[in-house]
């Protein structure tokens, strides 16, 4: 093939955001799981947390930043209890 062939190639974008990727085999019946997996491992979201998790998370960075209709009187045990919790289910 010409040089000049090429030259009206689009460049490829991959919509990777980790790369080089690289070509593996998986059984098909793993296939959609095994990249739903790393698509969330790609765009930074921890697949093992459960979206209770997630969640907790964001209301304790409200609380902890103090936000409206966050602000903790009372709840300190509460709020403690939580993030313990939190940590806890990282690292299981």
């Amino acid at each position: 093939m010409h040089k000049h062939n090429l030259d009206n190639l689009k460049p490829f974008k991959s919509k990777w955001q980790n790369t080089p990727t690289k070509l593996i085999r998986v059984p098909e019946t793993f296939e959609n799981e095994i990249l739903a997996y790393a698509y969330q491992l790609d765009l930074g979201i921890n697949p093992n947390e459960s979206l209770v998790t997630v969640k907790l998370k964001e209301i304790v960075n409200k609380i902890d930043n103090q936000e409206s209709g966050y602000k903790i009187k009372y709840a300190n045990n509460l709020i403690k209890d939580i993030k313990q919790l939190i940590n806890e289910v990282n690292y299981e």
